[in-house]
């Protein structure tokens, strides 16, 4: 009898255990949920880890001492045992659904329209190069993956017409020999900047509403803003009045809206005639501070999280081979970059790469494909997490 009951209270466990705790993920001052927090424990190939759904529900099927919870929202947390709620502390003003019913102030569009018309002689004309930070993080079930590069960094101007940077420094961590180098955010970073893409067609697609509650040096105003035609693309930014330029930014853009953004409506169906190709999760959050230098500004801190899950019915050989090559980039992906003016230039022997537009669904040339491959394997010292 004895062993029966063993078995039975075993099975039981097991049950349970397969089963997991869960926890919902949220931010301690609105009581939203948090979506796509990272939950993870271990180092190395003991490494696990569980992402928060829609809701910020959260389960973890494994054994733990510890617990990480990050965000790039948030606060980084530490916790030893899976309490019904994990609340994080914000590290950037949250940015809710917007649900304003006061009129949008007659100045705001004006005043908008204006910058777009001045932007072009105020923000990324610089031709000397930047000293960069850049650091890029990827957490998936079974996988920590981190990236750290270092060096210069040319903007955009109208001597150098597209970004390009000189890696002194490249460091990867991982829990296996990998060996890519992942600069898809860094690109993303720079080609989807929030001052960049504040054309007409922003202001006329979007509601604007003043923050009343925002307390800034005279002059500045904070500004909320959603999208007329779509609830997944919103945020908020600080403008000087006086100067008329963008100080600071934070949007939040989800699938139907990064769809519409950001790919060929043609490209997408050819896809899914295709192979079958569909995009089921895609998830931006995006900060970015602007410093002014010699009177002009750029973006010295920027922080960038991607999302993305796809699907894909027919298997395309020489894809899958490119995919291999290039890492296929990372589903789930945390970054950020720092910029501080520089004095100093590429020395010889140091060479300039190109930091083209991140594509989404595009049919590459030889060339095109043959440069993302070299992108993913650039130079870089390899630390090894060994397990705990």
């Amino acid at each position: 009898m004895s062993k029966i009951i063993y078995i039975l209270l075993f099975l039981c466990l097991w049950s349970v255990a397969s089963r997991g705790q869960t926890s919902v993920v949220a931010d301690e001052l609105t009581r939203q949920p948090v979506v796509h927090a990272n939950v993870y424990s271990g180092k190395g190939k003991s490494f696990r880890s569980a992402i928060s759904d829609e809701q910020g529900r959260v389960t973890v099927t494994f054994p733990f001492n510890r617990l990480t919870v990050s965000h790039l929202n948030y606060e980084k947390r530490t916790i030893s045992q899976l309490p019904d709620t994990i609340w994080l502390k914000a590290k950037y003003n949250s940015t809710p659904d917007v649900v304003v019913r006061s009129k949008e102030p007659a100045w705001i569009r004006p005043f908008l329209k204006r910058f777009v018309d001045e932007k072009a002689s105020r923000y990324a004309a610089h031709t000397k190069p930047f000293a960069y930070r850049y650091s890029s993080q990827s957490i998936g079930e079974r996988q920590f993956y981190n990236y750290e590069s270092e060096g210069l960094l040319r903007l955009r101007s109208p001597e150098h017409k597209g970004y390009s940077f000189c890696q002194r420094r490249g460091v990867i961590t991982a829990g296996d020999s990998t060996e890519l180098t992942d600069v898809q955010n860094l690109r993303r970073l720079l080609h989807e900047d929030f001052v960049d893409e504040m054309d007409r067609s922003f202001i006329r697609s979007h509601r604007f509403y003043v923050n009343g509650d925002y307390e800034g040096r005279p002059g500045e105003v904070e500004l909320l803003f959603r999208a007329k035609k779509a609830n997944d693309d919103r945020g908020r930014f600080v403008v000087d009045t006086v100067r008329c330029v963008v100080l600071s930014a934070s949007r939040a853009i989800g699938r139907k809206s990064n769809i519409d953004l950001r790919t060929s409506p043609f490209m997408l169906t050819m896809a899914k005639f295709m192979s079958g190709f569909g995009i089921d999760a895609w998830n931006v959050d995006y900060h970015v501070r602007y410093a002014e230098y010699d009177g002009l500004f750029y973006p010295a801190e920027a922080a960038y999280k991607f999302f993305y899950k796809s699907h894909e019915g027919a298997v395309d050989e020489r894809e899958e081979e490119f995919q291999q090559q290039t890492g296929g980039g990372f589903s789930n992906m945390e970054s950020v970059l720092t910029l501080r003016p520089s004095e100093e230039s590429a020395t010889e022997g140091e060479e300039w790469l190109s930091l083209p537009r991140s594509w989404y669904i595009k049919f590459n040339t030889d060339a095109e494909r043959e440069y993302e491959v070299r992108l993913a394997h650039l130079n870089a010292e390899l630390v090894i997490q060994e397990s705990e």
